[in-house]
């Protein structure tokens, strides 16, 4: 799916990667980034590439109240009896270049730029939350092991409940605004607002009991229920100023905040000038940003701008990235880049194509049933459409095999059930799932009808590109009696009607919003008859109810792996969803002018980072590349060095034993 792909929060200890939204970018290759932006500083070849040649906190507690003492974590504090982490990797590269604009196109303008409430959950929201907010902790990419953030410092109770965070009294807002325990109370009541309408925070932070302040620099947030992730919820909050939050509620900000942001903390802005709607967003790097030259942000961040240009229509995109004005193009077609990624610029090493192999959660994309609809209430009707979708003979004859048909909710993990339906085409077993539903007599055309109705559907879609295989879909279907009405509409749209539950039948595709599964957002009948939550199908099962349950409680990670499969192979046997296909890789092509880490994205970043580090916070513009660049434009008779196209440095990397993922619990 290429526009405004809905993120849902879960998993990963064992992954690989696939696609989210398209993304591009802006004139020619404008070679430090076009010409409004600050051209890239020279080349920094010789900086040490040593993890302990940067502090974890530099210029520590500089920033301190001298008001607070430091047995209240202020200045003097020594961490005594607290935990923290200084043994983490460098995550970006040091030798990164400051400057330039990173380019980049989005299908659609988000109907919203709000944080959290209806609609916020869209690839290009958890972009900007990725860049303009922080969390009290974050995870390391690389091992996801906890790594200080806004908190420097933090502890976890014997019995697990309870938690006491240690504000880094460095920590700023964007106005300036220290940050302070009060910005977590505060940040805790704003998400938790029943008026904000956001089931998924709701339920969440109302896990947790609201935040103590001990300090000005120590908070400690309680759990009402042991639960493995009970500490990871309360480390993972994004912490927003309580000045600014406590002058409105969550309907004060559903109704003044749509395209407004609210300060952050994090290494980006974006202001009113940034947000031109319908055609443009901009974040731009803070030269005020706190934790700069904090370990963790070394060779990250480097663009000045990352602007994300509307372009509605794919190809337009691909002929815009072709000309230049583009300097980046996400690739989900497969014959774009089997054949049309062939032209004379990647010919002489000009645009480069990656693969990229890592361990990105993939996304799953599908056909979903409005299951509050008859006759998408029956599972053999369900199912039969299902049979009738020909996945093999599509891959096979539209995607060059570059696919593979998708059977899991959390394909390529361990969290995947190897025993789920593979659903091969089978009109004939269809026909009589038909049948037995009740769908067995014919009219005078030739369609199945039941109660003297016909058979027919409406797919809902957002996406022209899509039709190729659709109307092969709706062929198939007709051939055994069944209409399929095909119903395009704009992205926008779409999401809002899959919001709504206004379809029968819709295409979508779920991106991901954290490393670990969490399922009740999705497939818990808390949400199957509520609005704006990811429950789009109306799923309601006993036994998912429980699991969720179950799984919340279980710290051996060996049980929560069993308890998400039975909750796959349950999901996956109510065929509330048509599953389609999936990549082991993210495949991008782009204007050979950018340097990047090892591994081209973070071990388990994406393509538009966000979901961990990838091209907005990894790569930069390169000088001496963007020279050569340039001198190539000129003369077409000369090539540039083009590396391997396939990418495999995180997928080697993750068969070494020592190099298991963590599982983001309680040790």
């Amino acid at each position: 799916m290429r526009d405004q792909v809905k993120v849902r929060a879960w998993l990963i200890v064992a992954g690989v990667a696939i696609l989210t939204s398209a993304c591009g970018g802006g004139s020619k290759p404008a070679p430090a980034g076009g010409p409004s932006a600050t051209a890239p500083v020279a080349s920094r070849a010789n900086l040490s590439l040593d993890k302990n040649a940067y502090p974890v906190f530099s210029d520590a507690d500089a920033g301190a109240d001298p008001a607070v003492s430091a047995e209240q974590g202020g200045k003097g504090f020594k961490g005594e009896g607290w935990e923290t982490n200084t043994s983490f990797d460098l995550i970006g590269d040091p030798r990164a270049v400051k400057g330039g604009t990173l380019r980049n196109s989005i299908g659609a303008f988000p109907g919203t730029l709000r944080m959290a409430g209806p609609e916020w959950n869209t690839s290009m929201n958890y972009m900007i939350s990725q860049l303009v907010y922080e969390t009290l902790l974050t995870l390391d990419p690389t091992t996801l092991q906890y790594v200080p953030l806004v908190a420097s410092h933090w502890q976890i109770s014997p019995d697990k409940l309870t938690y006491r965070f240690r504000i880094d009294p460095n920590a700023r807002f964007s106005d300036g605004s220290p940050v302070t325990a009060d910005d977590v109370v505060a940040s805790w009541e704003f998400h938790t607002d029943k008026t904000l309408q956001d089931l998924y925070f709701f339920t969440e932070y109302t896990k947790l009991e609201k935040p103590i302040v001990e300090s000005k620099y120590i908070v400690r947030i309680k759990a009402k229920a042991l639960r493995w992730d009970n500490f990871f919820t309360a480390a993972g909050m994004r912490v927003f100023p309580a000045k600014i939050l406590r002058t409105f509620n969550g309907a004060g900000y559903l109704k003044d905040y749509n395209f407004k942001l609210i300060p952050g903390t994090g290494p980006y802005l974006v202001t009113d000038a940034d947000i031109k709607k319908g055609s443009s967003i901009s974040l731009r790097r803070r030269n005020d940003y706190w934790a700069a030259n904090h370990r963790f942000n070394v060779g990250q961040n480097n663009f000045d701008e990352i602007r994300n240009i509307v372009v509605r229509d794919q190809k337009l995109a691909f002929e815009q990235f072709k000309k230049g004005d583009l300097d980046l193009y996400y690739v989900n077609i497969s014959k774009e880049w089997i054949e049309d990624l062939n032209f004379p610029d990647v010919q002489r090493g000009v645009v480069l194509k990656r693969k990229v192999f890592n361990n990105y959660p993939p996304s799953t994309q599908f056909m979903a049933f409005n299951t509050r609809r008859k006759p998408w209430d029956d599972v053999r009707v369900r199912k039969a459409f299902a049979l009738l979708f020909n996945r093999d003979q599509l891959i096979k004859t539209l995607f060059f095999n570059e696919y593979v048909p998708l059977n899991s909710f959390f394909p390529g993990t361990v969290y995947e059930n190897p025993d789920n339906p593979k659903n091969l085409y089978d009109p004939q077993q269809a026909l009589k799932l038909l049948a037995d539903a009740g769908w067995k007599d014919r009219d005078s055309e030739g369609r199945l009808v039941k109660d003297g109705r016909p058979l027919q559907i409406e797919l809902l879609y957002d996406d022209k590109g899509h039709e190729k295989w659709m109307t092969v879909y709706q062929e198939d279907l007709r051939k055994v009696g069944i209409g399929l009405n095909l119903r395009l509409v704009t992205p926008e749209t779409s999401f809002k009607m899959e919001m709504q539950r206004q379809f029968d039948l819709i295409h979508s595709a779920w991106g991901v919003g954290s490393p670990f599964p969490e399922p009740r957002d999705n497939y818990h009948s808390s949400g199957a008859d509520v609005p704006n939550n990811n429950n789009i199908t109306g799923m309601k099962n006993k036994r998912i109810y429980e699991i969720c349950d179950q799984y919340d409680a279980e710290f051996d990670l060996n049980k929560r792996v069993a308890l998400i499969r039975e909750l796959d192979g349950i999901v996956a046997n109510e065929y509330h969803y048509i599953n389609n296909w999936y990549a082991a890789s993210e495949r991008v092509a782009f204007w050979n002018k950018f340097g990047m880490p090892k591994g081209t994205f973070s071990r388990i970043g994406n393509f538009d980072g966000s979901f961990a580090p990838g091209i907005p916070q990894l790569w930069w513009v390169d000088p001496e590349k963007t020279q050569n660049l340039e001198r190539a434009i000129r003369d077409k008779s000369s090539k540039l060095e083009a590396p391997p196209v396939e990418d495999h440095y995180w997928e080697q990397f993750s068969k070494d034993p020592k190099n298991q993922l963590g599982t983001g619990q309680m040790k």
